[in-house]
């Protein structure tokens, strides 16, 4: 039988041609075929052909008929697929939700995706699945995700034809991916390239060569938990149900081994207390997701839409119950900024079934097990530092609490803590309140302790006069002349930086000799007398200005328990601003790019709302302003809403920064 006759057979075949599967032969043109290969002609035809009509494509038909009978264009081969042009892509009539371009680098990404980019991606594996491939209008993160689904899916089927029939495939339709489907499908045969076989090539083709093979492993991040945490082939299966855990705190990798330790632990206890009830933890996961597709997304029991929707629910349910064990290591790290672990359904059943199933067992199995939660390391507690700019709070509550020690002692705990925050854009604040703590029980100290404050306030990003003229006890100075001499090492500290002078000048400020002065009887019935006046005296006193020839400094009286030192430098320089020049913030503006490096880029809509009504402004009008002035510079918004937070995606903030400050 001719390769004609094969094909009219085979239209109507039915065991070959389902009309429900809607495959249809579409028109192909013999200038974009480039080869076919052939295994089974009766059995393949069905699996590439994109669609079939009994009348209408019978010119088509010819035309494969031609192209099979060709042999100059057949390759018979161990192959079982036939590979099409980009140019017989589908056109997706809805439209393809667009999603900005960004690198992909794991199946996790889809996490970040909206609800509809969600649904469009799953049709569009499912399409790509039976052989319906479709125009992504330049969206290429829905390809690069698929790839890396492909591949995590070999994990499980290990066929390694059937990957490599798909990596082929989505390297022909959707080019971009063509180069690391190739290189991941060598990487998966083990290809190894030994010296016999690149002898012919120089020592620089030679490090190419071994170059262009990419390391799938930096990829995986499973394989990589897998070796720094020695999982075992279970572990892996259960990490192979979440997304790739990525937020400020799990990549801290200290912070991420724990939570995964914590995550599996977790599941284990839950499939054991869930078994005792007689039934499993999977069909409770897969019960849930039964109701989510009947009362969520309305999919009729047993329907296309309804299968292709459990899978995706299970993994959402397995990726919520890792927030929670998140959230667990979170709080023993005193991390106040927690992931929201509400379901996104609304019905009542889902959430019902979720708490009653699930909920209620995690609660008490995570209360049992954060005791097992590694505290973290010094550099970790660095990197929280960095991240929580008021984490430092509960550990000075603690220390001032418990205070018994010697003010040494008290100074020594305060560094120790600033260290642990050095990179704590709001630092200075631990050595502030420790002066104002340490001030009633020793004057040095305190001192010391302002002194440490002045010093990480002059680092700190913006120096501002209203920043730094804090409070200073007025019981530290007994006389005006103790208060010039702090004056002048503050100063020389503005000039100078060098903190270990100006520590060592602070203990000279008690250690000047005072003149003696003789009083007789008739001076001293005249102090008494004019007593009612010498608070009056001292306040003048302290009112006394210094300065030199960088800085003016003025003591101004607040109340009788404190005065306020304010630093104003006498440089002519004019101070540029840190951002670009042609973004034109206002004063306003600024203060709210401060408030925002103040606290790691990310603070509370609550703190914003009380800077905003502080400042006279409307909280939505002016982060909207800052966003519509860096538009044109970013291509995107600058701030943010990310859940009860504004944050700035840090290479954001940079991109604004004068590279020159």
């Amino acid at each position: 039988m001719d390769t004609t006759e094969t094909v009219s057979e085979i239209t109507k075949d039915d065991s070959v041609i389902d009309a429900k599967d809607e495959i249809v032969i579409k028109s192909i043109s013999t200038d974009v075929i480039s080869s076919i290969t052939i295994e089974n002609t009766h059995k393949e035809i069905r699996s590439v052909i994109q669609s079939l009509t009994d009348s209408k494509h019978m010119d088509t038909i010819e035309q494969v008929s031609e192209i099979l009978k060709d042999d100059s264009v057949i390759d018979v081969t161990d192959e079982t697929y036939i590979i099409k042009s980009d140019s017989d892509l589908i056109k997706y009539e809805p439209g393809v939700p667009y999603w900005q371009h960004q690198y992909v680098y794991s199946f996790s990404e889809l996490k970040k995706a909206t609800p509809s980019q969600k649904q469009f991606y799953f049709y569009f594996k499912n399409s790509f699945i039976t052989g319906r491939y479709y125009d992504l209008e330049g969206n290429s993160n829905y390809c690069f995700i698929l790839l890396f689904n492909l591949l995590d899916e070999y994990d499980n089927h290990k066929s390694i034809t059937l990957l490599e029939k798909n990596l082929d495939i989505i390297g022909t339709y959707y080019p971009k991916t063509k180069s690391y489907a190739e290189s991941f499908l060598r990487a998966k045969k083990n290809v190894n390239i030994n010296d016999t076989e690149t002898s012919r090539f120089t020592e620089k083709e030679r490090y190419s060569y071994h170059n262009s093979f990419i390391d799938y492993d930096t990829f995986n991040w499973r394989n990589k938990y897998k070796k720094s945490l020695n999982l075992s082939e279970d572990d892996i299966t259960l990490l192979n149900k979440i997304w790739y855990p990525s937020n400020n705190f799990t990549n801290i990798e200290f912070c991420c081994n724990e939570v995964i330790k914590l995550y599996i632990k977790t599941i284990s206890l839950l499939k054991e207390k869930i078994k005792t009830e007689g039934t499993t933890f999977e069909e409770e996961l897969i019960n849930i997701a039964d109701i989510i597709a009947r009362k969520h997304y309305r999919y009729r029991t047993g329907s296309q839409n309804y299968k292709y929707s459990i899978d995706p629910s299970v993994t959402e349910l397995y990726n919520t119950i890792f927030k929670y064990c998140e959230n667990y290591v979170r709080d023993a790290y005193g991390h106040k900024r927690k992931l929201n672990t509400a379901l996104k359904y609304s019905h009542d059943e889902i959430k019902t079934a979720f708490e009653n199933k699930i909920v209620l067992k995690l609660d008490t199995i995570l209360a049992t097990l954060t005791a097992s939660i590694t505290p973290p390391d010094e550099a970790t507690e660095l990197q929280l530092n960095t991240q929580n700019t008021t984490r430092w709070k509960s550990i000075f509550v603690e220390i001032t609490t418990n205070f018994s020690g010697t003010a040494e002692e008290f100074i020594e705990e305060m560094v120790v803590l600033g260290n642990a925050n050095k990179k704590n854009p709001s630092v200075e604040n631990i050595f502030f309140e420790a002066s104002k703590f340490i001030a009633k029980q020793n004057k040095e100290a305190a001192l010391k302790l302002y002194v440490y404050y002045l010093y990480y306030d002059l680092k700190s990003t913006t120096f501002d006069n209203k920043q730094l003229t804090k409070t200073v006890q007025k019981n530290l100075f007994d006389t005006n002349e103790q208060l010039q001499n702090f004056e002048q090492i503050i100063s020389e500290l503005i000039n100078d930086r060098n903190l270990d002078k100006a520590l060592n000048a602070v203990t000279n400020v008690y250690a000047r000799k005072r003149k003696k002065i003789q009083l007789d009887r008739t001076t001293i019935k005249e102090v008494q007398q004019l007593h009612s006046g010498t608070v009056e005296l001292l306040n003048e006193y302290l009112r006394d200005d210094f300065e030199d020839d960088n800085n003016t400094i003025k003591a101004e009286e607040i109340s009788t328990e404190e005065i306020k030192l304010e630093i104003t430098s006498k440089t002519k320089e004019t101070e540029q601003s840190i951002y670009l020049t042609d973004l034109s913030f206002n004063a306003t503006h600024i203060a709210v790019l401060e408030l925002f490096t103040k606290n790691s880029l990310s603070i509370l809509q609550s703190e914003m709302e009380a800077f905003a009504k502080g400042n006279g402004i409307f909280k939505n009008q002016i982060i909207d302003h800052i966003n519509e002035i860096c538009y044109e510079t970013l291509d995107d918004v600058l701030i943010e809403e990310d859940d009860d937070y504004y944050t700035i995606l840090p290479e954001y903030f940079n991109q604004i920064r004068n590279d020159d400050k």
